[in-house]
């Protein structure tokens, strides 16, 4: 690969890895640390406990890229990545215990529909 088609290539990856990046950033903040929240009271110790498995995977991803690359950059990224996730769950189940709120599961009766917060029931639509 020539000069100019180098350029090229690191520019594609450069828009690549960014494109990926926000669209994982906006489906990890949008449904999981949501639940979290809603969900805090009866699921805290559960989700705290796959909060730590994924911190010790995100350790191990990280130490992994650093050697295979030789290069601290994976660090700063993994590290990066790793504080974001780790804070938003401290945050969504430190909210949830503290200000409550609606659940979006029934623990009483498991087969009955749950309220969506909005006036909805699970299956059922809008127009009425």
């Amino acid at each position: 690969m020539g000069d100019e088609g180098t350029k090229k290539f690191r520019r594609g990856m450069i828009v690549a890895v960014t494109a990926e990046m926000i669209y994982q950033l906006t489906g990890s903040n949008m449904s999981s640390p949501q639940t979290a929240e809603m969900n805090a009271p009866a699921r805290a110790r559960t989700i705290g406990k796959w909060v730590q498995i994924t911190n010790a995977e995100a350790i191990g991803w990280t130490v992994f890229f650093w050697w295979l690359y030789g290069s601290f950059w994976a660090v700063v990224g993994g590290g990066l990545a790793w504080s974001g996730m780790y804070g938003k769950y401290r945050y969504a189940i430190t909210s949830g215990l503290k200000e409550g709120g609606p659940s979006t599961e029934n623990y009483q009766n498991p087969n009955a529909p749950y309220s969506t917060g909005n006036g909805m029931r699970r299956g059922c639509s809008r127009t009425r």
